[in-house]
Order: structure tokens, then sequence, then C-alpha cells
């Protein structure tokens, strides 16, 4: 028997009847062209005949039936996760949703490097990944357990340091699912911890000025305190992206105040450095050894035997934190052609460590008798603590050390980790299983 509700209505013209039956079958998909067209007329980059596909609709339509679940899911109480880290992938998810729709709309900012939005899967698959996060968030349980962000953002370089039993990390904060050159690092984030693993956030530290070096972005922070004071290095970059070494400096670790002079330090003589440019001097970390201080940061020069450009870590030394001297620079063979990244050193029972970033590796170390010269690369299988991360910090605190790093997923998430390290008898370095 046919179905009754095909039958037509009484007077009513089959034109009008066909038209409104039309309508309430593709509805959704006229109202998301017209909602499309009209964005794009009212941005001013209207393409005269240009409307979605079909496959852009039904991305479309699958966000806002995300959208909707993820309202509820947020608001929902869970046992098993706390507020913070419900509202932290949560946020995650929107970012993805947003992503994903900003494409598809063609309202991302334009890449200014080549390689900017390299790596971000496409509309669909960017919803398929918030897809698969929600459902797990809508169990009650944290898909990134264990990993720190804010809500909706990302964590990569970090700086560790204590004060009054407090853990204070301030880190570059990004947004979720996008690239530093479309969407700036302009100051830093801040939280704090009793235990290593909650971790509350605060204000953030270091808005970059309108006027002066580092006014276009702050990079990869390092706190070392002197005296009572808090002395912040980081990178800073200018609107050419030509990176040196700034200061600010704190009583409390909550107010800074910028060196005047900045920037003290960018690379020697012996290093391709252009302030008109991309130039590499970036992530520093500052190891005290009596009473002098050493700065090593990721930089670059010619080498002149093959007339190539070679990545190396650069050096600098001082004895009041503010007057810097060059002391040339480590030549590291396992990553002369890609950036030997976030280095930290530091000094134990004569022996001075040397962790940095392997773009091929991950987490990798050297060692030295001198904090200069002779430092010397282990055998690969040996000198690797943890591949596929980076940015590590070595941190002490109530007599156990740690590591912590930045632990990467698809689409632009990255968050902050920590785990124990073990110090060997002969001074070698592992991590303690988990």
């Amino acid at each position: 028997m046919a179905d009754k509700k095909w039958f037509l209505p009484k007077n009513e013209p089959v034109n009008c009847y066909f038209m409104r039956a039309f309508y309430t079958c593709f509805r959704f998909q006229i109202i998301a062209v017209l909602v499309f067209l009209f964005i794009h007329c009212e941005s001013g980059i209207c393409q005269p005949g240009f409307v979605p596909s079909s496959g852009d609709i039904a991305v479309l339509r699958r966000i806002a039936v995300l959208r909707d679940s993820l309202t509820r899911v947020r608001m929902m109480s869970y046992a098993n996760i706390t507020l913070a880290n419900q509202l932290k992938t949560a946020g995650i998810i929107q970012e993805l949703l947003n992503r994903a729709e900003g494409k598809i709309f063609n309202i991302l900012p334009a890449g200014r490097f080549e390689w900017s939005w390299t790596g971000f899967d496409p509309p669909a698959g960017l919803v398929e990944q918030a897809s698969g996060l929600l459902k797990v968030l809508a169990t009650g349980k944290d898909p990134f357990e264990g990993k720190f962000a804010e809500p909706g953002g990302y964590v990569v370089d970090h700086a560790l340091i204590k004060k009054d039993g407090l853990t204070h990390l301030i880190y570059i904060r990004g947004i979720a699912a996008t690239n530093w050159p479309e969407y700036p690092l302009f100051n830093f984030g801040h939280a704090v911890s009793r235990d290593l693993k909650n971790w509350e956030i605060q204000k953030p530290v270091l808005q970059c000025p309108p006027e002066g070096w580092d006014q276009y972005q702050v990079w990869a922070p390092h706190i070392i305190e002197r005296n009572g004071l808090y002395y912040i290095f980081y990178a800073g970059e200018n609107k050419h992206v030509s990176q040196a070494i700034c200061l600010a400096t704190s009583p409390d670790l909550f107010n800074w105040k910028r060196y005047d002079q900045n920037p003290v330090i960018t690379s020697g003589a012996w290093g391709l450095w252009d302030s008109t440019k991309w130039s590499d001097c970036r992530d520093p970390v500052i190891l005290q050894d009596g009473n002098n201080y050493y700065c090593y940061y990721t930089a670059a020069r010619m080498s002149p035997e093959t007339s190539q450009q070679e990545n190396c870590l650069g050096i600098s030394s001082s004895t009041d934190l503010l007057h810097w001297k060059d002391e040339g620079f480590i030549r590291v063979e396992h990553s002369l052609n890609t950036p030997p990244e976030s280095p930290f050193v530091l000094k134990r029972n004569n022996q001075y460590y040397l962790f940095y970033t392997s773009y091929k590796y991950g987490t990798v170390y050297l060692t030295s008798k001198d904090p200069v010269k002779g430092w010397t690369e282990l055998p690969v299988e040996k000198m690797v603590l943890m591949s596929g991360i980076s940015a590590s910090e070595i941190y002490e605190d109530n007599g156990k050390w740690y590591m912590s790093y930045i632990s990467h997923q698809k689409n632009g998430l990255h968050f902050f980790e920590i785990r124990e390290l073990v110090w060997g008898k002969n001074g070698e370095v592992t991590l303690k299983k988990q």
C-alpha cells in the first residue's frame, strides 16, 4: 500500500507541492549554501559562480551535529575526569571543527610560508578526528589523559621553576589545530602545580609590546633565579622572524619587566644572522657554573669546508646575566641538516650534560667535562632518551629528577607531559618506565 503522505493534498497545485517537498528534504543544504554565499560576499571574498560541493555540505552538516553534541557533553558532570581536563578536551574538539569549517569557507589566514598548513588534514579528516575525541569524552574519559594544555590550546617550548612550594610552568601558548605563522604566539602561558599533575592556569605573561625587538612573537622561555630576582630568557622575533635572545625580570613570576637593552644575545661573527630576514637565534637555556653563566641556543653557520649552511648550537657567557660574551658554537654531527632545538644543559658529578631535540631521533643528549668544548656525541642507541617528542627540560623536585617534554598528535595538537628521569651509576640517563 502506498504511503499516504505522498498523496497530493486537496486543492494544492502539483508544482507547489513538489517545491515544498523538495525544500523539506533539502532544507539544510539550501540554508548551508545561502549562509556560505552570504559569508563569502560579506567578507569581500565572494567568488562568482562558486558554491560548496555536496561533499562540503555533508561535512558542514556533520560539524553542526557534533557541535550540538559537544555543547551537551561539555556541561555533563563526570566522575572520572576533572573539569579542567573536560574543558581542555572540549576546547580542542571545538578548534578542530573550527579549522574544518574555516577551510571549507576559505576564511583561514593565508600561509606566510609555503609549509604553513602542510600536514593538516582536509576538512573531513579534521571532523573525523574531532568525532573520535568526542566519543571518548562522552564516556567520561579524557582522551588526552596526562597531557596538559589550555582549553582549545597547545603547549610547546616551556620552562619549570619552583617557588614557595609551587612549580611554575611558563610556556608557549598556541591555539589547537593552527600554526604559529598565521596565529601568532604573542605571550606566554602560565600555570602552577603542587604535584606536577594537576595544573591551575594563571593569567598569561609578557604580551608582545607594540614597539621593540619582540613585537612580533615570543618563543622558548627559560627561567633562572638570582639573588631573589627571577630572570626569564626567551627568543624574541621581529616582523622579519629574525630571532634574538631577550630578557625580562620579575620578583614573583607573575609580573615581568622587559630589559630596556634587549636583545641581549645574537649569534657571534661565525653565525648566519641578519635582523632583516629569518635568522636562527632561539631556544635559550642558562647554566650556572660557579660565578659564571652560560647561555646555549639554536643557531646556524656557514661551513667553510662545504660553503653550505650548517645548524649548530651557539654559546655565550656572562657573570651578571645582562652582558654576554660570545663563546663560539657546538657542531652537532647528528643535527647538521636540521636544527638542534631546545637545548637544556646541566652539571652533575663534574660532568656536563646537553640535551636537545633532534628532528630525526627525538630527545637526545651529549656529555662533556667542559661547559664550552669537548662535547661528545654518544652512539645513537645510547644517546636517544625518547623518540617522537620535543622541547625537553630536566627538572629536580623533592629529590626526584624529571624530564618534561612535548608530545604531538596530528593536526597541530601539542601537549606538555612529564616523566621521572633516572641517573645510572656510570652517569647514563634513562627514563623511568610508566
